[in-house]
């Protein structure tokens, strides 16, 4: 198929970052997918019979690529031996979401802080975990295309979502000072700290090194799910920095 693919990365480099972003919840990382993802298609350009397909085609092979690194630096977690497990647990999932009233507001100078947090939190998933969780809850996709993305049953990434929701769920309930005032950490006081010390603002994060709500004990919580599913849902949509842009756009002409 003939196109202009200055074009095609032009109407398509917001949504594609983004998307990237969400598979490996890092902003670098997610630069060097999708430009590596533009290289692919670009090079791959005639292999594509139906424009209308084009967004369907470019996540297809920025997910490819994201596996390939993962292999390439031995993090891909290849055992699909909990699959059975997620198949009956999705029967517990909870699809509520959050009411107007339960509405989370979040001062605009603490957001950069809070959306850095939850997604650096994201990145304590199971690896599974996360791609679901972060293609559904934050990303908007469709279930039904993200299972077919991930290769497994719609039961199983149901059970997938259920575990992130709650590993996520039982730690912010017992830290985040958004969904409850008498948690321990508030992101005005990171940014104060921030203000008058040299420490690293990640401290806190780099002590968690996975979730699992189950050696909490944690049991669902109905109005901790619909905030954690509002700030994750609404966190906004971000840009590739311009010299990135400029470094690929230069590529295609």
């Amino acid at each position: 198929m003939n196109m202009n693919f200055e074009n095609v990365f032009k109407e398509n480099y917001v949504y594609l970052y983004n998307f990237a972003l969400k598979l490996t919840c890092h902003p670098q990382n997610a630069e060097d997918l999708a430009q590596q993802t533009f290289l692919v298609a670009f090079e791959k350009k005639e292999q594509l019979r139906d424009e209308n397909a084009l967004r369907k085609w470019l996540v297809s092979i920025c997910y490819r690529q994201f596996l390939m690194l993962l292999r390439k630096s031995n993090t891909l977690e290849e055992s699909d031996e909990e699959l059975d497990e997620y198949e009956q647990e999705a029967q517990l999932l909870s699809g509520s979401l959050p009411l107007p009233e339960e509405e989370v507001i979040v001062a605009d100078e603490i957001k950069s802080l809070q959306n850095g947090c939850f997604m650096a939190m994201v990145r304590k998933l199971s690896l599974k975990q996360r791609i679901a969780f972060s293609l559904v809850d934050m990303f908007g996709m469709q279930p039904d295309y993200v299972s077919e993305l991930l290769e497994i049953s719609p039961n199983a990434l149901k059970g997938l979502l259920f575990r992130a929701r709650m590993n996520l769920d039982s730690f912010f309930a017992g830290h985040c000072n958004l969904l409850d005032s008498q948690n321990p950490c508030s992101c005005q006081a990171w940014i104060e700290f921030r203000e008058s010390h040299e420490k690293n603002k990640m401290e806190m994060r780099t002590t968690v090194k996975h979730l699992d709500y189950k050696e909490k004990g944690y049991h669902f919580d109905s109005k901790i799910r619909s905030k954690v599913q509002y700030l994750y849902s609404h966190m906004p949509e971000q840009r590739p920095s311009e010299a990135w842009f400029s470094r690929v756009i230069e590529i295609f002409r």
